[in-house]
């Protein structure tokens, strides 16, 4: 259970990453972009963390634990390519933000759909005690967790252990 609880937190540890970011940033003047609701940067990512939610818990619905396994893995690699992908604009659209847009991202950032489907993997006791009893299982989160933990998505003022 510890297992999932923590590459669960983790990804959802990304958003409340960016969340500190966010709080911690300077505030320049930006340039806002007209008729959007969110940042394309914020969208990506969005995006992203939806697709990985709904692919965890599309892992963890099959009950074959080596699909569950290769699908996990093919999570893994799928998101930590694409957070690399995305990396330096998140850095970019959170530097860039206003004491305004920082308020407006912490109240959207509180109803993402994702984190809610994280929690619910994250605090389902049958995955829990699927993941403790398949070492290869728990083997595959851990694996996902440290290469996401490899891209630091953290401010340089922040605390790498405010949100791991």
């Amino acid at each position: 259970m510890k297992c999932v609880f923590i590459s669960c937190l983790l990804s959802a540890g990304l958003c409340f990453g960016l969340l500190q970011a966010v709080a911690a940033a300077p505030f320049p003047v930006t340039t806002t972009i007209a008729g959007l609701e969110v940042h394309p940067a914020e969208a990506k990512y969005d995006k992203l963390m939806g697709n990985y939610a709904n692919g965890l818990k599309a892992a963890f619905a099959e009950k074959d634990d080596k699909k569950t396994i290769a699908m996990v893995n093919k999570l893994n690699d799928e998101l930590y390519t694409e957070l690399e992908k995305i990396k330096p604009e998140l850095e970019r659209w959170v530097k860039g933000m206003t004491e305004a847009d920082k308020e407006a991202f912490k109240q959207r950032a509180e109803s993402k759909p994702y984190l809610k489907t994280i929690f619910e993997i994250m605090f389902n006791p049958e995955i829990g005690k699927r993941v403790e009893n398949n070492p290869e299982l728990k083997a595959a989160m851990d694996a996902g967790n440290k290469r996401v933990e490899s891209l630091g998505f953290e401010d340089e003022g922040s605390n790498e252990g405010d949100y791991k």
